[in-house]
């Protein structure tokens, strides 16, 4: 990311009146470059994980469609299907365990994302909480 050095700017302005009493004010600032910078960085990945989650769920929503597909599909071969009783209840545990392996299949997925939805949740409250104590660290310096 950045070097270790510590990038700070320090601007002084002083006012001096020459008028009847002795008015001296002085002001000082300073921004520290690199707590701006680790901040926009992490900002920057944050909206990373964000695009990342998103990609996640359309990837997921794009699963489970074809998913669906599948066990439509799997359901017409099922009624065009003919046969006796016996090739019939064959085919109904045909599909039946295809089903059963599709509803599987798709509750996994459906965890997965929930776990990585979670997990995101958590690292990006995690990331904000830190950016609000920093932010707060430099409005306290900027005070004093």
């Amino acid at each position: 990311m950045s070097s270790s050095a510590v990038t700070t700017k320090t601007s002084k302005y002083t006012y001096r009146s020459s008028g009847g009493g002795t008015a001296d004010v002085s002001i000082e600032y300073s921004a520290d470059l690199s707590a701006l910078s680790r901040l926009e960085d992490k900002i920057r990945l944050l909206q990373e994980d964000l695009e990342s989650e998103r990609g996640l769920r359309q990837r997921i929503e794009r699963e489970k469609a074809d998913l669906s597909v599948q066990v439509i599909q799997l359901s017409e071969r099922l009624e065009e299907s003919e046969g006796g009783a016996e090739g019939q209840l064959e085919i109904n545990r045909k599909r039946d365990a295809e089903l059963t392996k599709l509803r599987k299949l798709l509750e996994d997925v459906h965890l997965e994302s929930e776990e990585t939805a979670h997990i995101l949740k958590r690292k990006h409250q995690e990331i904000v909480s830190d950016f609000n104590e920093q932010i707060e660290a430099v409005t306290k310096s900027k005070q004093r």
